[in-house]
């Protein structure tokens, strides 16, 4: 989909190693991808406020409160930076997605999505996120 450009720089962030791990893994296998890290909310505050330059950002909700509202904290840093911001759910919850939505994520999925359908939904941003930097030139 993106041709010869530079892989798409991606970032994944959620509480849960485990789920960290095995969206890696997934992920391993798109030659478009390439995965500058993997950590929780609270290390992704940090290491996003060097700004990165990443393109896409899967951000894991887990619904708790406080735990939301770090990661809206975390969706408005990226945006800003202008990272596109793919959050991921177990479950749907009207609320958090109106509040991550509003905060600037591109858009709310459940992490059961499958893997051709979530590699294509992060090649979709980062061409978009791209071509709107190019449109800012």
């Amino acid at each position: 989909m993106l041709g010869l450009m530079e892989p798409i720089r991606l970032i994944i962030i959620d509480q849960h190693t485990g789920v960290r791990n095995a969206l890696r893994v997934r992920l391993r296998s798109a030659p478009s991808i390439r995965i500058v890290g993997t950590m929780d909310a609270a290390e992704a505050q940090e290491l996003v406020e060097r700004d990165l330059g990443l393109d896409v950002a899967l951000l894991g909700l887990t619904g708790q409160n406080d735990e939301l509202r770090r990661v809206i904290k975390l969706v408005k840093l990226l945006v800003k930076q202008g990272t596109a911001v793919l959050a991921l759910t177990s479950y749907i919850d009207d609320l958090a997605r109106q509040m991550v939505l509003q905060a600037g994520a591109s858009d709310y999925r459940l992490k059961n999505i499958n893997t051709p359908e979530l590699i294509a939904e992060i090649e979709l941003l980062a061409e978009s996120h791209r071509g709107e930097y190019l449109d800012n030139l």
